[in-house]
């Protein structure tokens, strides 16, 4: 199993001098096993570049698998311009958190005229749109899939990927470490290969309630999951990439002192790890 990081950004794009190297595209990460199966996890602006490499490398018509952590903008502002949703040979399963209202409703939200030119509904592409269960499990395709539900303003998931024999748990926009219950994210996680984690604050800048982690809360939540990786995700959009660079030198000197062998990187645009 591989992912590849396309969008590593929280809140709002964030292009510019500042944001070259680690990027400033907002939530999307490719995940893909040994025979090529692909399964998105978030649609923010990421999710755009990921359609044009796909669209590049087609050699047929393509199927994929994509988890929704939640419906905020930034992880879901990709999908009117993904370019393989565009081609009726796709078909597209979504999965994403329950909510009061229909999943393609929501979804459909941000294309209904005047917002977009083209309706969610005229996508040429197959799309099936499923509820994921906020403490469930999927199979889709030859991945299986853990939910649970996370510490956040809106409905938010929390995914345990594995295929291949290695496990990956995608974490963004988790206020689990602050909560005051027991966090979630820690059994979800316990002894994967790789957790990708929520990282928008630091400590002197932590806000409350809006529904995000520290840098010090994501090293000790990998800590206590005794995951072997873990990657620093969902860069603040005021975060320059001197200061990440900053960042990943101190979270990997506490990851030192909290656990010893655990490996801490920051994630940047175009990132592919092998699990």
């Amino acid at each position: 199993m591989r992912a590849r990081f396309w969008g590593t950004r929280g809140s709002i794009p964030t292009p510019g001098q500042r944001t070259v190297r680690y990027g400033g595209n907002t939530a999307c990460v490719e995940v893909r096993d040994a025979r090529g199966s692909i399964l998105v996890l978030d649609a923010g602006t990421g999710l755009r570049e990921l359609g044009l490499h796909l669209a590049q490398k087609a050699n047929g018509p393509l199927s994929l698998e994509m988890f929704l952590s939640h419906l905020h903008w930034d992880h879901i502002q990709g999908i009117p311009f993904f370019r393989p949703a565009y081609d009726p040979r796709t078909a597209i399963r979504i999965h994403a958190p329950a909510h009061a209202h229909p999943l393609k409703d929501l979804l459909g939200i941000g294309m209904d005229d005047p917002f977009f030119p083209v309706d969610l509904d005229a996508i040429p592409a197959r799309l099936d749109i499923e509820e994921m269960p906020h403490d469930g499990v999927r199979d889709a395709g030859p991945f299986h899939v853990r939910s649970t539900l996370l510490y956040h303003p809106a409905p938010a998931l929390a995914y345990r990927v594995e295929a291949d024999g290695r496990s990956l748990v995608y974490a963004t926009d988790t206020e689990d470490p602050f909560s005051g219950r027991e966090n979630p994210v820690i059994a979800l996680a316990s002894g994967a290969d790789c957790l990708i984690h929520d990282a928008q604050y630091q400590d002197d800048d932590y806000k409350k309630g809006w529904g995000h982690s520290t840098i010090a809360s994501a090293v000790d939540v990998a800590a206590r999951a005794g995951v072997r990786r873990l990657v620093l995700y969902h860069h603040d959009p005021d975060r320059s990439d001197d200061a990440l660079d900053e960042i990943g030198k101190r979270a990997q000197e506490l990851a030192r002192e909290r656990a010893g062998d655990l490996e801490v990187l920051v994630a940047y645009e175009g990132m592919e790890l092998a699990l």
